[in-house]
């Protein structure tokens, strides 16, 4: 049986309700979703190949910053103090690799004539040849043939050439190791590339352009840089007479 009480209290809720005036429910969506952040766009899926390769990249940032050996192979080997350094064969030799424009002089028109000062190993005294290359001058080699103090050479070839050039002016010579490797040392404290084997060496103008007609196989080389000046010591010698030597150079 139904309670009167509730029948009573229906009948007042429906009156209450016809007496109400309710306004309708406002536009709330929009004001929801501006205080909501913004949803992330769907990326397109990584191809696997690009995902390792960023990792093959992210891991050979990491060695060249923390491995001194892997620097020096990187920056050193690939570019130091104006000499492009190759991991590859060089190109065909055809000859002695005169230098574009390549003439002797003495010394004293050589300093005459160069915007830096030309450097001489005390220990092998005054060149027997003086050559400069470019107008105005970019490369002096001093020659030296062989004898006491000094090693052997092939007929007509200097037994010592000590090329001299300003090393913040772009490459100027480019030598090509092959499968070998430079090995970094030092000469009285300034940083040094030693190249213990004989090797293809080219000429590179101001213009960047590779002189092909330069190509010649050089001796063993140490290439060390003191303020601006990048020099290239070329001969016959052990590492350590090479360092020696060029302790010498004032």
């Amino acid at each position: 049986m139904t309670d009167p009480r509730d029948a009573r209290l229906a009948a007042a809720l429906r009156e209450l309700g016809d007496r109400l005036d309710v306004p309708p429910a406002p536009e709330v969506r929009a004001a929801v979703l501006a205080r909501l952040p913004a949803r992330p766009r769907r990326r397109p899926p990584v191809p696997r190949w690009a995902t390792v390769a960023a990792a093959l990249v992210l891991a050979f940032t990491a060695a060249v910053t923390l491995s001194p050996a892997v620097r020096a192979t990187v920056t050193d080997l690939l570019r130091f103090a104006g000499i492009e350094l190759r991991g590859e064969p060089g190109p065909a030799v055809r000859g002695q690799g005169l230098l574009p424009g390549e003439r002797s002089v003495d010394l004293a028109e050589a300093r005459r004539l160069t915007a830096f000062p030309i450097g001489v190993p005390a220990v092998l005294g005054g060149p027997d040849d003086v050559r400069i290359t470019g107008d105005p001058t970019r490369v002096v080699s001093l020659l030296y043939q062989g004898g006491p103090g000094r090693p052997a050479a092939a007929a007509g070839e200097p037994a010592v050439r000590l090329d001299e050039f300003d090393g913040q002016l772009g490459p100027v010579f480019e030598k090509f190791l092959g499968m070998s490797e430079g090995l970094r040392v030092s000469v009285a404290g300034d940083p040094a590339i030693w190249i213990d084997r004989p090797h293809e060496l080219m000429y590179v103008d101001r213009t960047g352009e590779w002189r092909t007609e330069t190509a010649r196989l050089a001796a063993r080389s140490l290439v060390w840089q003191r303020g601006t000046v990048t020099y290239r010591l070329e001969g016959a010698f052990t590492l350590e007479e090479a360092v020696k030597i060029a302790a010498t150079v004032s």
